[in-house]
């Protein structure tokens, strides 16, 4: 169980960086597009996310001394803040370009995802 969950924290971490790479990319381009990997990678970094927490969670009722449960109000935030980037992503995914606004949100949301990830235990 221990590996699946590797596994699925490298996944995790592959597709966020994926996800601030697909971003940066476009940071000196005048005109910015949404990078067709970028929704991909988010969905795949929530599916990871999701796996992950469920994984802990069964791991936390076998031995609750080794695998503490992860803070679930962190957990809804992270979650909470993907969701909105992938409205975002979705309501630009169609369009030709992006505004730099909206570049900058992109690029914030995932830095704030981020941010909070470094806050789980």
């Amino acid at each position: 169980m221990k590996a699946l969950a590797t596994v699925f924290f490298v996944i995790h971490l592959l597709s966020i960086a994926g996800i601030v790479v697909l971003l940066l990319m476009q940071g000196g381009k005048a005109i910015k597009v949404l990078p067709k990997g970028t929704i991909h990678a988010a969905l795949t970094a929530l599916v990871a996310g999701l796996a992950m927490v469920g994984i802990r969670s069964s791991q936390h009722h076998q031995n609750p001394t080794l695998y503490p449960v992860y803070n679930y109000g962190t957990i809804t935030a992270k979650l909470a803040v993907l969701v909105v980037f992938l409205v975002i992503a979705f309501k630009n995914a169609k369009t030709t370009t992006i505004s730099r606004g909206t570049w900058v949100a992109l690029l914030g949301l995932i830095v704030v995802n981020i941010g909070l990830a470094g806050s789980l235990k």
